[in-house]
């Protein structure tokens, strides 16, 4: 929202994804170079993010907050109230009010570009699918919504196919929410308009009860929030087609929204803003946060990565890089089996949003690719256990890693584990090395199937002078020392025995 020019209350959308169930977890203020009101946050990963402001402040980190720099082009000037940063280079903003405008930097705010403008309109938000395509709504003009997409980054715009205005509706900054090819954007007239096909038809949807929709989130395909003016909350099961009144966290009008499976966070216009926290959709909260000072203008998440920003009134922006894990993996290990496959095992604590881990391998000297899928379990407080057995892999050195993906797509990497190929297994013991030996030796063997096996040590007398191995045993690989430095020079023969198989093999000890 933020459309002071309208004499509107200043109000704006949340725009990031909690994947955690750590209410408690520690927000920051962190060190602006600026008083300016700010108005819009985008944040691309745990290191970059852009801030928009008032009198064209552009706020810029490549290193997760730590720093900010200011990069506004003196060109821009106006207020900005809406931005959306790609990458560390490529971001777009919004001006207004006499004519609106879109600006677009391609070298991290050196030089601004005026790349779109519209006479009489406000240009509410501006989302990008990926880096070339993207679209942008704003208020009606002329009879028909302000609706445009780009195929070229944001180098150009080209209208949508039309919207009609239905009365004298008009929309608010930041209230646009996307998810693939959904597209949700609010107005101030009891209505959400909804597409499914990115933009090129529309479906109202009626905000029973609730004039504004200054913010919108899904956490999934189905279950969404809206937050309007004082007190306003309203929360949809069904993708939207009814939206149903529920109790808001706060007295004053919505600031922003956002959350995910079971999950959501609930921004209020309070002066001091506060954040709440809800675990089961909306039907509780507790407080997250409150801000030292200022009213929260906008917050969001790293649409990759776990660093959540919000910003305020009086310059101020809050930072919390711990809130969010989408899955926590208390292990993830690779072994190979008796066929020569590899077996990958990894088990979770808890899950949220959880939609499918996709695995990827790559040998030593390549490039991961994805060999295949395994569901997981949505979100879920219980223990996950989870294996994938890789049965196309030949003698050699493997890298592995899990890449966790939530249902709005957003996903993250483990840590890669390592294994090594050797072939099918076989009951078999090798010969030791070095041979001959002093005073010590290795001995290698291996074993198809788990199960009680020993390794033991003999003169040519047949007395047992040493037991390297007994008692219980995996399938897989082995190889134990031999020390034998209380033992006179001599032929030695050492024996692996199983319940069905036992094999032996001579050794030579020089001292």
């Amino acid at each position: 929202m933020i459309k002071t020019l309208k004499s509107l209350p200043v109000l704006i959308l949340t725009i990031f994804l909690i994947t955690s169930f750590q209410t408690n977890a520690q927000w920051t203020e962190q060190t602006s170079p600026t008083v300016n009101a700010l108005y819009s946050v985008s944040v691309v990963d745990n290191n970059v993010a852009w801030i928009g402001g008032a009198a064209g402040t552009v706020l810029r980190t490549t290193n997760g907050g730590t720093t900010w720099t200011s990069v506004g082009g003196a060109a821009i000037g106006a207020d900005i109230y809406n931005i959306f940063g790609w990458n560390d280079q490529v971001a777009l903003c919004t001006t207004s009010p006499s004519e609106t405008l879109i600006w677009r930097t391609t070298d991290g705010g050196t030089t601004w570009n005026q790349v779109f403008s519209l006479t009489g309109g406000f240009m509410d938000a501006i989302w990008m699918w990926d880096a070339n395509n993207g679209f942008a709504y704003g208020d009606p003009v002329g009879g028909n919504w302000a609706l445009y997409n780009t195929t070229d980054g944001g180098a150009t715009w080209n209208p949508a196919p039309a919207l009609a205005q239905n009365g004298a509706e008009a929309g608010w900054n930041n209230a646009m929410f996307v998810s693939g090819s959904n597209i949700y954007f609010g107005t101030n007239n009891t209505t959400i308009y909804y597409s499914s096909d990115m933009g090129n038809s529309w479906t109202p949807q009626a905000t029973t009860g609730e004039l504004n929709s200054y913010a919108i989130w899904f956490n999934n395909a189905n279950v969404g929030l809206m937050g309007g003016s004082t007190a306003g909350l309203d929360r949809t099961t069904n993708g939207g087609t009814t939206w149903t009144s529920i109790t808001s966290p706060g007295a004053t009008a919505t600031a922003g929204i956002t959350g995910t499976d079971g999950q959501w966070l609930f921004a209020t216009q309070a002066s001091p803003g506060v954040i709440y926290y809800s675990t089961d959709n909306g039907t509780s909260w507790t407080t997250s946060y409150t801000a030292p000072s200022g009213q929260f203008y906008h917050i969001a998440k790293a649409r990759t990565g776990t660093l959540v920003l919000a910003v305020q009134s009086d310059g101020g922006i809050s930072s919390n890089s711990n809130l969010i894990v989408p899955v926590e993996l208390t292990s993830f290990t690779a072994n190979t089996n008796s066929l020569g496959q590899v077996v990958l095992a990894w088990s979770t604590a808890t899950e949220i949003n959880n939609h499918i881990f996709e695995i990827q391998r790559k040998s030593e000297e390549g490039e991961y690719f994805t060999i295949g899928f395994v569901d997981g379990a949505g979100t879920t407080t219980e223990p996950q256990n989870y294996s994938y057995t890789d049965n196309t892999v030949e003698n050699g050195k493997y890298f592995y890693r899990l890449k966790q993906i939530d249902f709005n797509g957003s996903f993250s990497y483990s840590d890669e584990v390592q294994v090594d190929v050797v072939g099918p297994l076989t009951f078999n013991l090798e010969q030791n090395y070095p041979n001959p030996f002093n005073p010590s030796t290795n001995i290698k063997y291996s074993v198809p199937e788990a199960g009680n096996i020993t390794l033991s040590v003999y003169n040519t007398v047949g007395e047992e002078v040493a037991v390297l191995v007994n008692g219980y045993s995996e399938a897989g690989h082995f190889e134990v020392s031999f020390n034998a430095s209380n033992l006179p020079s001599g032929v030695y023969l050492y024996k692996l025995q199983s319940a069905n198989s036992i094999q032996t093999k001579k050794m030579m000890l020089l001292k």
